[in-house]
């Protein structure tokens, strides 16, 4: 993960965590980012997939990029 002083661009307006934080939310800090900075991608199949953080993909997304996983290995 990265080091939260260098990496968080707002961190005032952080209210848990990078992981917890929305689309909406990672771009008002960071500007229109695919993904958010802030939230490892490392181990993570297809980033560039990614619309929000690994937990928060659906069932179909988790298909598209894992086939039938049973569980989403990037979460």
């Amino acid at each position: 993960m990265c080091d939260e002083k260098k990496c968080w661009g707002k961190p005032d307006q952080l209210k848990s965590t990078p992981q917890e934080c929305t689309t909406e939310q990672a771009n008002m800090c960071h500007g229109d980012a695919k993904v958010h900075p802030c939230v490892p991608t490392e181990g993570c199949h297809d980033p560039a997939q990614l619309k929000d953080i690994p937990e928060a993909c659906s069932p179909g997304q988790v298909r598209e990029c894992h086939g039938d996983a049973k569980e989403h290995p990037c979460a």
